[in-house]
């Protein structure tokens, strides 16, 4: 803007610097949703909370929609000329943080039930959770909630 022949692009400039800004905001809720949905998919794909699975399934195919048209169209400025693409990003990341705060709620609920899962991090929890049936998988966890067991023998 400095430049002596800023003058003559101004209103080109004008245009670029919008259209930049706003690919800049697509692509920074792109990843946040992108970061988000990874860590939530394998959650939800195996069904660890049914009352939000139809939710998250919302948002799954709403951000693969996204993707296809990225893949079909993969020059960036094409994120531009998608209509609605402000509000649906903004939708599935306000989807995606509901979601994560029912998975919160859930996993207190179970720490609050049993006080020793407080010792565990979210995944080992849930795999527990989801895995509940499996010993051997149990058995991995029982020297991270009890101090001096490794393993126990169950019997049939």
């Amino acid at each position: 803007k400095d430049s002596p022949y800023y003058k003559g692009f101004q209103d080109k400039v004008s245009v670029w610097e919008k259209k930049l800004a706003e690919l800049d905001e697509y692509l920074q809720n792109l990843n946040q949703i992108q970061r988000k949905w990874v860590y939530l998919e394998p959650i939800f794909g195996r069904g660890a909370l049914p009352r939000e699975q139809g939710r998250f399934n919302r948002v799954d195919e709403d951000f693969r929609s996204i993707l296809a048209d990225i893949k079909q169209d993969n020059r960036i400025t094409s994120l531009n000329s998608r209509a609605g693409i402000r509000n649906a990003l903004m939708t599935i990341l306000d989807q995606l943080q509901r979601c994560q705060k029912s998975l919160n709620e859930f996993l207190e609920e179970k720490r609050s039930a049993f006080p020793r899962f407080y010792f565990i991090g979210d995944d080992d929890l849930l795999e527990i959770l989801g895995q509940s049936t499996n010993p051997s998988v149990i058995q991995s966890h029982l020297k991270k909630l009890f101090a001096g067991i490794h393993s126990v023998n169950f019997d049939d």
